[in-house]
């Protein structure tokens, strides 16, 4: 069963003139699954699960992983485009989590994202100058006298040629259609880029038009850009910080050369080692990951990625390690990492809960028992006043099926 309370963060709130230009604490999204009798939800699809990271003004983030891992439902939940089931995120100091949606429609047009299907994020209806200057009109960002001016500029600052101002989306090639996008995008002047595999679908010498298109204009503008890829040299060319996720949870963060250089998560050293090398006399040293992506509805108990680590110790199938810094700003979500005094003190917290746990489940038990006690006895009660032998037999048989049903209660899940 998912987890219906938040842990709720109890620490001081750090000033807004201390935090990054991005910071990201504990982000979850859940998505509901399974629900009760009363159409309640009782069982959750944690496709973001705890991720924490920080990002500085100029700066290009790169979110790469297995598909499914959680990459594009994290870049549209900073955006509030899905609803944050709990964390914060703060741009330029403020909680932009806990505004209002009339008080967030004033940041928007900070906060962009270029999608990863040209073909399906753009109106057919609408020529591209009503695509690229309608969220500009919207916002009250041009005139209305110097809008059409202002389209123009755009489209040219993209690579898009004047004449495209009258034409429609389906005119044009993916390519051109990604050029589109990222003029839509940019026609508000956002500070802030959501990059969700702008390049996927694109061919390699077009990839490479784009990619130095917004190196370009992050020069240009000032832009700042979280850029979700499964292309790992792509990453590599273009990002300051890398991020890694598997299973909605981030395992391993850093600057670029730390990441490819010294590698420490060993999911990420097998992500790696399935790029290709452009060398025929270069021997890959391919690590091949045992088993499926395990399921983001019921994930395994302790670290995620244990059942399928080559590493894999005992305690990494009980207890989740912690996301702590190794060395100086890099990031690992690793046991093997662990010094002798944090392992003690994950034991001893594991120990603490299963305790609490088990208290729980005792505390269900004897309700479950004097619950059945009860009922036996009332209904006996109804129909004679009297508690006759047969109704003392019957309490009896009451008190041994809930004794036994005691024996059979499982361990609550920890929240």
């Amino acid at each position: 069963m998912a987890d219906n309370n938040i842990e709720v963060n109890t620490a001081e709130p750090v000033p807004a003139t201390e935090r990054e230009f991005l910071e990201v604490e504990n982000l979850c999204k859940y998505f509901p699954v399974g629900f009760d009798f009363f159409g309640r939800p009782n069982k959750f699809l944690k496709a973001v699960d705890g991720v924490s990271f920080k990002l500085k003004k100029g700066k290009t983030l790169g979110i790469v992983g297995e598909s499914g891992c959680g990459k594009t439902t994290m870049g549209r939940t900073l955006l509030r485009l899905y609803d944050i089931t709990s964390g914060d995120v703060y741009f330029k100091g403020q909680n932009v989590s806990a505004l209002k949606n009339r008080e967030f429609d004033k940041l928007r047009p900070n906060m962009q994202m270029i999608f990863q299907d040209p073909y399906a994020s753009l109106s057919p209806r609408l020529t591209v100058g009503e695509i690229i200057g309608e969220a500009a009109r919207q916002h009250k960002i041009v005139e209305k006298s110097g809008y059409q001016d202002y389209v123009l500029e755009v489209m040219r600052m993209c690579g898009l040629q004047p004449h495209y101002f009258e034409r429609y989306p389906h005119e044009f090639s993916g390519g051109q259609r990604q050029r589109i996008c990222i003029a839509r995008a940019l026609a508000l002047k956002p500070e802030l880029v959501i990059c969700d595999e702008p390049v996927s679908a694109l061919d390699v010498s077009i990839q490479a038009q784009i990619i130095n298109m917004l190196i370009e204009l992050r020069k240009n503008l000032g832009l700042t850009y979280i850029f979700i890829s499964h292309d790992l040299s792509v990453v590599k060319h273009i990002s300051d910080e890398v991020g890694v996720m598997y299973l909605g949870t981030m395992v391993e963060y850093g600057s670029r050369d730390s990441i490819f250089n010294n590698t420490l998560h060993p999911y990420t050293k097998a992500l790696f080692s399935a790029v290709p090398v452009p060398n025929p006399h270069v021997k890959m040293n391919r690590i091949i990951l045992k088993g499926d992506i395990p399921s983001p509805v019921n994930p395994p108990s302790g670290c995620k990625f244990h059942t399928r680590c080559e590493k894999c110790m005992e305690i990494c199938g009980r207890i989740a390690p912690n996301y702590k810094e190794v060395e100086e700003g890099h990031f690992c979500a690793c046991h093997l990492y662990n010094t002798v005094e944090e392992t003690e003190q994950l034991e001893l917290k594991y120990e603490e809960e299963r305790r609490l746990a088990e208290e729980k489940a005792d505390e269900l038990a004897k309700k479950q028992f004097w619950k059945k006690v009860t009922d036996k006895l009332h209904g006996a009660e109804k129909n004679n006043n009297v508690v006759s032998p047969e109704v003392e037999e019957k309490a009896d048989s009451a008190v041994s099926e809930a004794l036994a049903d005691k024996e059979n209660v499982k361990d609550v899940p920890k929240e």
